[in-house]
């Protein structure tokens, strides 16, 4: 055939990039960077302003599910698109010999700036499953395609599993329910407390009047300074994990005084930050500003940055100690405090009970349950709210951490009220009768630790105090009013 106009032979494949032209030479490719990056946009790629500042290559699936990319991926659509669909070996050898991938192409990516990365309000929470987004309520329960879901997904935050209604109208527990009934010491209005707190864990949404950290700590502690755990409590934060996106610290050697580094592997797609097992230094008061505003992050030989308060991680911890803090008003509406019954040992597991490991050995009805359980839980909290129940040795052992058992034992036996529910004590006798009972654990109290250990005692025991000084004497009134 005579080839009077190339132009007239020209084939461009306007789904992709390129054109071939027919010359007398053979065939001619042109690739133009601009068409390269609209291939990769209709693609998904995009770029993702971050709070950290700069932006995030990302590729966007389904319409709304965010996944974190990088620049080979970017080759690797091409070469699919040349080799495995378009069938054009030597496009592909044309487009390697150049360098269409550089910081020049990426940075024309068109950009998410306003993104929904959170979009649960008070009576609504959205959970992240493989066969779609479930939609949770008060009372109603939809699972949406992610085409249709009206925000934004990490892709990391999407649960292993499928969401199946076929157990949903069955009236048997699953094992974790029952597990969860029993670590309540089978009692009903502990084991609310505890499903409404994982509910309220699992719901994504923050709201700036409920600024609470879910803690659980042993109903029977050891004060002898061994940890006996063991009691379930790891459990229950591993299934937080299977609902809900969870940075888990292990909370034994957990060091955050003076670390700056700490938060450094917090991301946008976490929802909870599981601090497991702390140990009997840690201190809840140096996490206050994760549990009530925005969070501060610091990376190595990297600018800090913020995560907003609608976006930052509820705090879960769980000890085998209390968990001591600064104590007083300021400290406790920042709690939410749960004793776990020793129920379980490590004699006796929750595998010896149910005859298979939790997670590991169940099969699809299993997992169905427990989903089924687990956001029937968040149904009841956002019905609800945190179903609190009277706690059974909480205050003893928080008395005893901040004070001493033995300070304790000693003033339960020489502190008693009279006919008219008041005494009053020599404050100089009795400290110096309490060292002369205990001489080894009263070797580092001084007067004035002792007072406050005083009226630590009276308020746990529903007392008031009045301290005065009568003949230079320096006295103290017990009362009740």
């Amino acid at each position: 055939m005579e080839i009077n106009n190339v132009n007239e032979l020209t084939q461009t494949n306007n789904s992709t990039f390129y054109t071939e032209t027919q010359t007398e030479n053979g065939i001619s490719v042109r690739i133009k960077l601009a068409n390269v990056i609209k291939f990769w946009e209709s693609k998904g790629y995009r770029k993702l302003k971050m709070p950290k500042g700069g932006y995030e290559l990302v590729k966007i699936k389904q319409n709304s599910i965010i996944s974190r990319a990088f620049p080979d991926e970017l080759m690797q659509e091409v070469k699919h698109q040349l080799l495995n669909i378009d069938r054009k070996n030597h496009v592909w050898e044309t487009f390697i010999e150049q360098d269409f991938i550089s910081k020049k192409s990426t940075s024309a990516f068109d950009t998410i700036r306003q993104i929904r990365l959170n979009i649960c309000d008070a009576n609504t929470a959205y959970l992240f499953f493989k066969n779609g987004v479930l939609k949770v309520t008060k009372d109603s329960k939809e699972l949406l395609s992610y085409q249709n879901y009206n925000g934004y997904v990490f892709e990391e935050q999407i649960i292993e599993h499928d969401y199946s209604f076929e157990y949903e109208d069955i009236p048997v527990p699953s094992c974790f329910d029952r597990f969860l009934f029993n670590v309540s010491g089978n009692e009903t209005s502990r084991y609310n407390y505890l499903a409404t707190s994982l509910g309220y864990l699992i719901h994504g949404y923050k709201d700036s009047t409920l600024t609470k950290a879910v803690i659980l700590v042993d109903e029977v502690l050891d004060f002898s300074g061994e940890a006996n755990g063991g009691t379930g409590k790891s459990l229950i934060g591993k299934a937080v994990s299977k609902v809900t996106s969870v940075l888990e610290k292990d909370g034994k050697g957990l060091v955050h005084k003076g670390n700056r580094f700490f938060y450094q592997d917090l991301s946008l797609s976490h929802r909870v930050l599981y601090l497991d097992d702390v140990n009997v230094e840690f201190n809840f008061e140096d996490f206050y500003s994760v549990v009530t505003g925005d969070l501060t992050v610091e990376e190595k030989y990297k600018a800090s940055y913020t995560i907003p308060f609608t976006l930052s991680p509820k705090l879960f911890i769980t000890s085998n100690y209390m968990v001591k803090g600064s104590g007083g008003n300021s400290d406790n509406r920042r709690r939410v405090e749960i004793e776990i019954a020793p129920y379980y040992d490590s004699d006796f597991t929750p595998q010896d009970e149910f005859g298979q490991r939790f997670f590991d050995d169940w099969d699809l009805k299993e997992w169905s349950l427990f989903y089924r359980d687990m956001i029937g839980y968040c149904q009841n909290y956002l019905n609800e709210g945190i179903l609190y129940s009277n706690p059974i040795n909480l205050k003893e052992n928080k008395l005893k951490l901040e004070t001493d058992i033995s300070f304790v034992e000693f003033a339960d036996a020489n502190i008693l009220l009279d006919e008219s529910n008041q005494v009053v004590k020599n404050k100089t006798t009795l400290i110096e009768t309490f060292r002369s009972e205990y001489p080894v654990e009263s070797r580092n109290i001084s007067t004035i630790r002792f007072k406050k250990w005083l009226d630590t005692w009276a308020v746990c025991r529903g007392l008031n105090t009045y301290h005065y000084k009568s003949n230079s004497q320096a006295l103290v009134r017990f009362f009740r009013a």
